[in-house]
């Protein structure tokens, strides 16, 4: 197949963008799509080109935002299988990612993982019905590597967790059905109707100055967004919670295109009156 570097999961769609920490620093991807497993595709293509222009000696550990945990272990022959993929080809990763991936979207962050394509992981989710499942856990990937996952249920204290670490790259995570409270789609997310975060909370967690955001800002290899409308009350709701984050970091909208014109596309908003 021709252009496998132009191959993506279906739905999926990219945009390249300034660094948010600086604008004098490499730029970075922002990855939207559907379904959550599809990120899988995405941190192994910068992760593979952060090692071949060897930006990176180790793989970006991950901080995801989602109402489930998502760490599903790859089964043995799941394992095999893995092994077996050729990560320097979009192609096969993206259909690895389509028809392989479990499509309850619960397994690609440990994939990933096992084929060190991520660091180590940190979880902000609502999911988890005991003190044990709260616990951290440890994964060996394929060359032998212990990677850590940490989970938290509240915000503040995955911040004091990665502020006090002494992490250097991280991917940054964001499924839509995180701001969602009541959600009875869920096990354990309660009855009725949907219920979600205040927009305001939403803004404060995410916002440039934030001091998480700051740190996960200056230390950012790409962000993955997964829309999932089916978990999260629907296409508008999920439309909505997206426009939130759309308006508070970037002026204009993301995929604002301007040939020639490069001040009226896409910027980070902080970036536009900041100088660096």
């Amino acid at each position: 197949m021709r252009n496998d570097k132009y191959i993506k999961p279906p739905g999926a769609i990219s945009q390249r963008l300034s660094h948010p920490y600086s604008k004098r620093r490499t730029g970075i991807d922002i990855s939207i799509f559907n379904d959550h497993r599809y990120a899988f595709f995405f941190w192994n293509n910068w992760t593979q080109k952060l090692i071949e222009s060897d930006s990176i000696n180790y793989p970006p550990s991950l901080v995801t935002l989602d109402w489930h945990q998502d760490l599903v272990y790859p089964t043995d022959g799941e394992k095999e299988s893995l092994k077996e993929l050729n990560l320097n080809s979009n192609k096969d990763v993206a259909l690895y990612s389509w028809n392989n991936l479990s499509h309850m979207n619960d397994t690609h962050i440990m994939s990933a993982a096992y084929l060190n394509i991520i660091g180590d992981i940190y979880v902000h989710c609502r999911q988890g019905s005991s003190e044990n499942s709260w616990k951290n856990e440890q994964l060996i990937d394929l060359y032998g590597q212990v990677h850590t996952v940490k989970k938290f249920k509240e915000y503040k204290d995955l911040e004091h967790c990665l502020l006090d670490s002494d992490e250097n790259n991280v991917y940054f995570d964001i499924d839509l059905d995180f701001f969602t409270l009541n959600n009875p789609l869920q096990i354990g997310g309660g009855n009725g109707n949907y219920t979600y975060l205040p927009e305001k909370t939403i803004k404060e967690m995410l916002k440039y100055d934030n001091p998480l955001m700051q740190w996960i800002f200056q230390r950012l290899q790409g962000i993955t967004i997964a829309t999932e409308p089916e978990h999260t009350g629907g296409l508008l709701k999920s439309n909505r919670l997206l426009n939130i984050i759309n308006n508070l970091w970037f002026q204009p909208s993301l995929f604002t295109s301007r040939p020639g014109q490069w001040d009226k596309e896409t910027q980070w908003r902080h970036l536009r009156t900041k100088i660096k």
